[in-house]
């Protein structure tokens, strides 16, 4: 079996080191598909106004992009866009229509800069797909856009850089405006948007934003607050380095009685700093063997890491969690997957009957197959 499991390595690495390229989960709540994603996936954009023979409905006055046929739009023009559009001559609606089932939809109402960029992203079309997180160009097109007075646009660019990777947001972050983070932060109507505000307030480099980063995580550790806390613990960690992870230790790991949800989020955040940065790692591991100490129910968000680290040196810990979780399968196979791997590392600097004991060993326990 040991000798499978060493055949099964290659094939498993790339599967475990998948997510450190994928989107910045920190982000996350944000709605997946932006206005650009609506508008690469279309199949005709058009512009559109009031049909004067068909009231209530729309006519096309500029096809922006795609073929969208002369059939009349069924797409009904409600009271109050209608009475926006008669009270103003150069306004028009944006529609996008969708050929598979011949819907259309609408995006708002065009001002100069809105029409500015719907231009802009359909003159991308073949360059940039819709749900894409890793094009650097559109990442730098739309950064600019953070801040903007048309909430619309301030939104797209929001969203569209708070999918990016982590590194993206990194390289990104001393360019914005600091006054613009900071308005992020303190509208309440982004209360669930703030992590990208708080990641790039890391990353400014600015002496007021590092404190504001170091107060507000203690704070929060004070009232055991888990409310946007793996954005701070990440910020504090892109402020300090391996001071930062040591205070993440004096804070929540230094005794017993941290909640499973306070724990999950500072694992996040040391995740996310450790496949970014792997001088950070041994730091990182020292304070997961911490937290395994008070609470060895945290093994199974570990172990990834652990895996991919190829540090086989928590074998003892694991193997203690593994006991305690063992009512728990998605838990044990988890675990029993980083001890197979550890026991097959740590077997081959043994004798013949040595690893012979240890095969014998692992496979007496159903949890370890």
């Amino acid at each position: 079996m040991i000798a499978a499991i060493r055949c099964l390595w290659p094939a498993l690495l790339p599967l475990l080191w998948a997510g450190a390229a994928n989107a910045c989960q920190i982000c996350i709540p944000l709605p997946e598909r932006t206005l650009a994603d609506k508008l690469l996936a279309s199949d005709a954009v058009v512009l559109a106004r009031e049909d004067a023979s068909r009231p209530f409905h729309y006519q096309v006055i500029e096809t922006l992009f795609g073929k969208p046929g002369n059939a009349p739009i069924e797409l009904f023009l409600h009271s109050q866009a209608r009475r926006m559009l008669a009270a103003d001559s150069q306004r028009a609606m944006v529609l996008t229509h969708s050929a598979r089932d011949g819907s259309w939809s609408t995006l708002g109402f065009t001002t100069p800069e809105f029409d500015r960029v719907l231009r802009g992203v359909l003159a991308q079309v073949g360059r940039w797909r819709p749900h894409e997180t890793e094009n650097r160009e559109r990442l730098e097109w739309f950064a600019p856009l953070l801040g903007h007075p048309d909430k619309r646009l301030h939104e797209l660019a929001y969203l569209e850089i708070g999918r990016a990777p982590y590194a993206e947001i990194r390289r990104l972050a001393p360019r914005i405006d600091a006054k613009n983070l900071r308005r992020m932060l303190d509208d309440p109507r982004y209360l669930e948007w703030r992590s990208l505000a708080i990641l790039m307030l890391g990353e400014s480099g600015r002496p007021q934003d590092q404190i504001r980063v170091r107060q507000t995580l203690a704070d929060k550790a004070r009232v055991a607050s888990t409310t946007n806390l793996t954005a701070w613990a990440t910020a504090l960690v892109a402020v300090d380095g391996v001071a930062g992870i040591e205070q993440l230790g004096h804070l929540y790991a230094s005794k017993p009685g941290r909640s499973r949800d306070e724990l999950d989020a500072v694992l996040q955040a040391l995740s996310i700093h450790a496949k970014a940065d792997p001088e950070l790692r041994g730091a990182v591991a020292d304070l997961y063997r911490r937290i395994l100490a008070h609470e060895p129910s945290m093994a199974p968000a570990m172990v990834h890491d652990l895996i991919a680290w190829r540090r086989w040196d928590f074998l003892e810990p694991i193997r203690q969690s593994q006991q305690d979780l063992a009512d728990d399968p998605l838990a044990a196979y988890a675990l029993g997957l980083y001890l197979r791997l550890a026991i097959s590392n740590e077997s081959l600097g043994r004798s013949p009957k040595d690893r012979a004991t240890t095969d014998r060993s692992v496979a007496g326990n159903p949890a370890q197959e």
